[in-house]
């Protein structure tokens, strides 16, 4: 608890509330006011409209956990993201102070598992053993591009992220799907294409949340653009150090849409 402490003390770049997670998760806990004062002081220039940024779906063991427990458990797997710039702009490490000073009294507990250049149907396999040693209440996937990249037939990456996906939530745990962005290695628009197509084709079968993660990108390049040819400044960095916040964003979204409260007592 106190290296999370120290590193809650100085928010990274990109790591500052959003304006939309503020004020969907003090609204769903019944805080205070001025936490969407703050929000509104300090609103993120990483922040996407929802309807760019996820498709929703229900979270019923993460509203079970922050009703009871006090504790969210989160496990990351597939693709690195984030990896090699120092704690403080650690994807995983920024997700975790982002949600634990939004949802007050809430302790995050992330476990991160990435595996660089591991596709979709590996990621499967792995997930069992990762699931069994960190019992989370969060599965956090991100998926696609190294099987867009190895030219996995989307048939197959179908089959492989189907059988992840059904196995976590027939254990009980939640699913979020994370898409991936432009890569410059990935070649065949067609191909790329179709691997993005199938992952919105799974979440939407399987009734998961998927952050659509190419389009999130998009939209914030846009941004930025208008924003460099006026005079306020826009970070030179985006992608992944708004990767946390498009996540906190997500789910904060996906919980308000579906109206739900995680608080101690009755709705």
């Amino acid at each position: 608890m106190a290296e999370k402490a120290g590193r809650k003390a100085c928010a990274a770049p990109g790591e500052s509330l959003s304006l939309g997670l503020f004020l969907g998760l003090t609204m769903l806990l019944g805080a205070a006011p001025s936490l969407a004062q703050e929000a509104a002081r300090s609103a993120s220039r990483c922040e996407v409209p929802a309807d760019q940024l996820a498709s929703p779906a229900p979270l019923p063991r993460v509203v079970a956990a922050l009703k009871s427990s006090k504790e969210l458990h989160i496990l990351t797997i597939g693709s690195p993201i984030g990896v090699g710039r120092g704690p403080r702009k650690s994807y995983p490490v920024a997700l975790e102070n982002l949600l634990e000073r939004a949802l007050t009294g809430i302790d995050v507990i992330i476990v991160n598992r990435p595996v660089s250049g591991e596709t979709a149907f590996t990621a499967a396999e792995r997930i069992r053993t990762e699931v069994a040693l960190s019992r989370p209440d969060l599965l956090i996937w991100q998926v696609g591009a190294n099987d867009a990249l190895a030219r996995v037939p989307p048939a197959e990456y179908e089959a492989a992220l189907s059988q992840g996906v059904r196995w976590a939530r027939a254990n009980g745990i939640d699913v979020l799907l994370v898409g991936f962005e432009a890569n410059p290695w990935l070649h065949d628009d067609a191909e790329v294409l179709r691997i993005r197509e199938t992952t919105a084709r799974v979440a939407k079968a399987e009734d998961v949340l998927y952050l659509r993660r190419f389009d999130a990108m998009q939209f914030l390049a846009r941004a930025r653009g208008r924003v460099e040819q006026g005079d306020k400044p826009f970070p030179a960095e985006i992608g992944d150090d708004c990767m946390a916040e498009l996540v906190a964003q997500a789910l904060a979204a996906n919980l308000v849409l579906r109206r739900t409260r995680p608080t101690g007592g009755d709705p």
